[in-house]
């Protein structure tokens, strides 16, 4: 485990996970965790490479960005259900599908904060949201989880949710941080870096090496 005052003078290098979690979660022996600096395509190319980047954000200079009639609200615990059955649509292409159980289990997180959990809302209905942590031991920010309906996708929901967000942080966090598949084809990280979030790092995540 790197110390923690490596980790908060540049976290994206240093850890490929929030360092709240590099400290409970143990690499399956099947999988190995590899910095681009460090990776070469020759040592690995039997391994299955998921390449993930990760980026910062001061937390200065925020864009205030909006979706017009979109409101943005903060999302109650008891609405885990609606929530869990929000994000399983916006996930339809791919293997993603969460109970409201298990959304319920991120509110029970050391890191959870209620205030950093945004929903969009249109016409009532909860269209989009974005699920951010924060850890007070590192004065880190987190960005987990970002979805927006796929009808509504387009209208700058998913930069005003994030810009919210960060907004929010602003007020007691350090920094920000996030991290998403490269080849995502709908682009987050696109969306993290209109939001400000800048940085280069990238890391491999091989498996059946």
């Amino acid at each position: 485990m790197v110390p923690i005052e490596s980790y908060k003078a540049n976290p994206c290098k240093m850890l490929s996970i929030p360092y709240w979690k590099a400290k409970s979660i143990s690499v399956h022996p099947d999988m190995k965790i590899v910095h681009d600096s460090e990776y070469d395509g020759r040592i690995f190319e039997r391994c299955h490479d998921t390449k993930y980047f990760r980026l910062i954000h001061t937390l200065s200079d925020i864009p205030e960005l909006t979706a017009p009639g979109i409101s943005l609200e903060t999302i109650p615990p008891h609405q885990t259900d609606e929530l869990a059955e929000m994000i399983n649509r916006c996930y339809t292409h791919s293997q993603i599908c969460v109970s409201g159980e298990y959304v319920k289990g991120l509110t029970e997180t050391p890191v959870y904060c209620p205030e950093l959990w945004i929903g969009a809302v249109f016409n009532g209905n909860l269209i989009g949201s974005v699920l951010c942590d924060y850890d007070a031991e590192t004065g880190e920010g987190i960005i987990e989880w970002l979805q927006v309906l796929p009808k509504y996708r387009g209208r700058g929901i998913a930069s005003a949710l994030v810009c919210k967000g960060l907004k929010i942080m602003s007020g007691f966090a350090d920094f920000a941080t996030v991290s998403g598949e490269c080849e995502n084809v709908t682009n987050p990280e696109g969306v993290y870096r209109k939001c400000g979030f800048t940085g280069n790092d990238v890391w491999h995540i091989l498996r059946g090496c």
